[in-house]
């Protein structure tokens, strides 16, 4: 099938690759463009390699094309290459090839009297399955698992870092407690004893003052939750606190208002003929990455599918899709909007699944969104009217096989969950919910936990809490526990709330939080923070600040049962287990806190059975199906295989089309005005659909809610028992203590304009942020091989906006962030301000076509100042002082990068001196204020504005 070419466009000339004529739309093709990068990486390479130039091939190379080399000929040329042998082997590391490797390259002997073991990756979010190959009890390699349902044996840069993650010369390995001031970075090694007895001690001073909510546990990436209530219940606090309102909250609150049953669309990629997508950048960075990248690409490979990206930036996937378009910061609603209007308008709607399956009319439609025309968007957006409306109609010709697809580009905003909501609703208008190759959910997120329950463990914790649950921010938390953790540190600065005990787990704020120097300041305040613990396998940022660091063992050392969004549409199973022991005394939570609870005694100790972990990962797993003349149990066909799907599981299509049993249908009273069926306590269980008694979606009208009462009753804190009783899956009251934070949360999708962005002047920018393919927020830049892929972070601008600015490739800037001014306005209560924050960040520039004019585009991850020398871009680990009485610095060197830290930057933070392409990158979050959506809490990573003033 020949394939369309990727159109790069914008309303202005300047917008345009090549500045065509004004509204003209200019093509390039893809294939072209791919050429042209291969042909810039080969430059780099000749560059760094000594400055071979490119397209030209010696006489040697010309010769080898008409017959391959001798042996004699291999052997001389790999002698003279050779480099100086390394002093010592490092576990995991390939010693440096010999005269003899060239003509024995991979060694055959290498992969003999091997073991596999299988688990799942932990180097980012999608959990991908894993398999271990252990030799002499070391891992050699990790690789994909084939039998993961979800991953399907695909693993990515990251996950193939695994050994540099497990056997880096610089991991915590013993516990430390600190001995000069906080963040002094002065240590002692002390035994695990001491430091659960500390622990142990703390929490019962915590017991006594009555004041259970100021002992916080709080997390970052945890994959392993029911360890983590289980303590907390145990204790009795509720004051448990995640990232999710940095990572997804908008997203997730938007599909909950449509579905409340599930807070994550899985579209069916796979089966699609059009996927329509705004921000996400699937091929890099996206909580379902591989599982869904494959997918997507084997639907337009194999299927034809079409794929149409907006973004501000031009990612992987813009830039790999079809068609490509660079809106203006934050207005991805008013383009979908406008297709909204265009699909009602042109007639290219689902008639019939509108009426059946949604709670509004085609007139009510009409009549709400009649203004939201495409001329109105290209005002707004700088996307043409005409590009709008022919995506529009193309999405709704391919219906019902076409989905949207968003994430963090369209949501990461104040007005991130407007984005959404009008985002989803255009599969509603198109019918495609629901359907194969179309938008879809799983009623999970993970496994079926109804189904593998994991072992009792203690009552759920009533103790209200603030930080968990804090009043400005709507619908954060009334179907699932967001938190939003970026203002946890805002509340402890202005004395809303306090800790007697912090706990810290595989969590690095310093550098991934908003407002670096807000968490610093309070992570470092004893009076905020009486006393802080860190469990992590590196003394990372958070580390640095605590006062005491317990080493954890990675994910290749410890058990869980897990599992993520199914893209099979039908849950599955997987199980992390110990591929090696430990290293050194590292342990993990299920050993840890067991050993604290024992020390703390009373009602706590009683909640902690001493089953051992493996006995207790057998009973969660005994119910999975298994082939007895195959397999001994349940463990062992996990240990065999590594996951579980069952093949007679239906598939998750149209959910709201399963019907009732004629259990249910006989004791269910019938509402005949709204054809409700509910259960003999008044809950809802179905509804009647063409005299079919059916399951229908689980909201309050049991169909798509594109009008929400529930939002908007929630806003204003009114009493929504009755709709979530007849939803009878998510959703409940706010708490008494959120009266007085009110809210008029509009019941219909719209689009909400960003006060801050209407009047920027001239040296202002909108600051925007992404992920590359090897990184994620701030638990990679450790990883040698992914790091020297990428560690050097320039901020992208484009050229039009570099010559206003009178700048040129490589100048450095200053840029100053802006607090929101539409966050000031709505949220008053939390004192932000609207001011400029006081920190600066000097940072180079990289003038591209690839960024909207009106944006600057940072990538984060970058600009460690702990978590190892290779996250600092520092060769060799001679000035790490006392946190090394935490490592075994003899045990497990790494000479390669001892000495191969190429990326090293001896300028010392002056721009004069700096080299291109060296360093350890720059903390964009420096400049980046708290700024939380008071609707869902979501973090805006991507609507800052910045002042920039060129560095001389």
């Amino acid at each position: 099938m020949k394939r369309e070419r990727t159109r790069w466009t914008g309303r202005d000339a300047d917008l345009k690759v090549g500045s065509p004529k004004q509204g003209e739309v200019r093509a390039h093709n893809r294939r072209g463009f791919l050429k042209l990068g291969a042909l810039f990486s080969a430059g780099l390479a000749g560059c760094q390699s000594g400055g071979k130039s490119v397209g030209t091939a010696s006489a040697a190379e010309n010769r080898w094309k008409e017959r391959p080399p001798t042996e004699e000929e291999n052997l001389r040329v790999w002698t003279e290459g050779k480099g100086k042998p390394y002093e010592a082997q490092a576990p995991g590391v390939c010693p440096l090839p010999g005269p003899n490797r060239k003509t024995r390259f991979p060694d055959p002997d290498k992969y003999k009297n091997v073991e596999e073991v299988h688990g799942m990756c932990q180097l980012c979010s999608a959990v991908c399955g894993i398999t271990g190959i252990i030799k002499d009890g070391r891992i050699i390699k990790v690789e994909g698992n084939p039998n993961d349902p979800n991953s399907r044996g695909k693993l990515c840069a990251r996950g193939q870092s695994a050994l540099n993650h497990q056997y880096h010369p610089e991991r915590l390995l013993y516990p430390l407690r600190r001995v000069g001031k906080r963040g002094e970075g002065k240590w002692k090694r002390i035994s695990w004893d001491e430091a659960t007895g500390e622990i142990a001690s703390r929490l019962q001073a915590v017991q006594k003052s009555g004041k259970l909510e100021e002992f916080a546990f709080h997390q970052g990436r945890s994959r392993t939750k029911d360890a983590v209530a289980n303590f907390l219940n145990a204790f009795g606090t509720n004051t448990a606190l995640n990232h999710r309102g940095l990572c997804s909250a908008a997203r997730r609150a938007a599909n909950l208002t449509y579905l409340f049953e599930s807070d994550w669309d899985l579209g069916d990629y796979e089966h699609s003929k059009y996927v329509l997508n705004f921000g996400s950048n699937m091929f890099e960075a996206h909580q379902g990455h591989i599982a869904g990248a494959v997918r997507l690409q084997r639907g337009r490979f194999e299927n034809g599918a079409k794929l149409v990206t907006f973004d501000v930036r031009m990612s992987n996937t813009a830039g790999n899709s079809d068609e490509f378009f660079m809106p203006s910061p934050g207005t991805d609603g008013a383009i979908a909007l406008a297709m909204v209007h265009t699909i009602l308008f042109e007639d290219l709607y689902d008639a019939a699944f509108i009426d059946e399956w949604t709670n509004v009319t085609l007139d009510e439609l009409k009549e709400e969104f009649k203004d939201c025309t495409p001329a109105w968007a290209e005002q707004i957006s700088t996307v043409p009217a005409a590009v709008i409306a022919r995506i529009a109609r193309e999405f709704a010709a391919a219906a019902p096989r076409a989905t949207t697809m968003c994430n963090r580009g369209s949501s990461a905003h104040v007005n991130g969950y407007w984005n959404d909501r009008a985002i989803i609703l255009l599969n509603a208008l198109v019918g495609s919910v629901g359907k194969h190759g179309g938008f879809n959910w799983m009623f999970t997120g993970g496994y079926d936990n109804k189904r593998f329950k994991p072992p009792k463990g203690p009552g759920k914790s009533k103790t209200p809490s603030i930080l968990a649950d804090p009043p400005e921010f709507a619908l954060a938390n009334v179907w699932n526990s967001m938190k939003v953790g970026e203002i946890v540190y805002w509340y402890l600065k202005t004395k809303r709330a306090k800790m007697q005990v912090y706990m810290t787990y595989n969590l690095d704020s310093p550098l991934t939080w908003p407002e670096t120097e807000v968490t610093e300041n309070v992570m470092l305040d004893e009076e905020a923070i009486n006393f802080h613990v860190c469990i992590n396998p590196f003394l990372n940022e958070t580390g640095s600040m605590a006062d005491m660091v317990l080493p954890w063992s990675t994910y290749l050392e410890r058990w869980d049962v897990d599992a993520r969004g199914a893209y099979n549409l039908k849950p599955y199973l997987s199980m992390r287990r110990p591929m090696v022991e430990p290293l050194g005394e590292s342990k993990d939570i299920r050993e840890i806190f067991p050993e604290i609870a024992r020390r703390v005694g009373g009602s706590m100790a009683a909640a902690y059975p001493m089953t051992p972990v493996r006995e207790y990962m057998a009973e969660w797993v005994e119910n999975v199906p298994y082939d007895e003349s195959k397999y001994d149990s349940p463990m062992d066909f996990l240990a065999k295989v590594g996951a579980f799907e069952d093949p007679d599981e239906a598939t998750y299509f149209e959910p709201y089309m399963r019907p009732l049993s004629a259990e249910q249908v006989a004791g269910a009273t019938l509402d005949e005005a709204t054809g409700i069926l509910t259960d003999k306590d008044g809950k809802g269980i179905g509804v009647m659909h063409n005299g079919r008694a059916v399951v229908g979606f689980k909201t309050p009208s049991r169909k798509m809610e594109v009008y929400s009462r529930f939002v908007a009753m929630t806003g204003k804190n009114q009493d929504t028992s009755e709709l979530t009783k007849l939803a009878n899956s998510k959703g409940k009251n706010r708490p008494a203590y959120h009266e007085g934070h009110e809210y008029d949360i509009h019941p219909w999708p719209k689009y909400s304009p960003i006060d801050e962005h209407q009047n920027m002047a001239d040296d202002q920018l909108v600051m925007t942020s992404f992920k590359w393919n090897v990184h994620n927020h701030g638990r990679t830049a450790n990883l040698k091989w992914c790091s020297e892929i990428v560690h050097s972070n320039p901020a992208w601008m484009h050229p039009t906006t570099a010559k206003r600015l009178g700048l040129k490739d490589g100048d450095w800037v200053e840029l100053t962030g802006h607090r929101s001014l539409y966050l000031a306005k709505l949220t008053p209560g939390l004192g932000l301000g609207s001011g400029e924050i006081d920190k600066r960040l000097r940072i180079p520039i990289w003038i591209t076509p690839a960024v909207h004019p009106k944006a600057i585009a940072i990538s984060n991850s970058l600009g460690h100042w702990e978590y190892t020398s290779v996250a600092q871009a520092k060769k060799g680990n001679e000035n790490l002082g006392s946190k090394a009485e935490g490592m075994d610095l003899a045990g497990y060197r790494d000479p390669d990068w001892e000495r191969n830290m190429w990326w090293e930057d001896p300028s010392n933070g002056q721009p004069g001196k700096w080299t291109k392409n060296r360093g350890n990158g720059w903390a964009q979050n420096a400049v980046l204020p708290i700024a939380a959506d008071p609707i869902s809490g979501q973090q805006a990573f991507h609507d800052t504005v910045v002042t920039v003033r060129k560095i001389t």
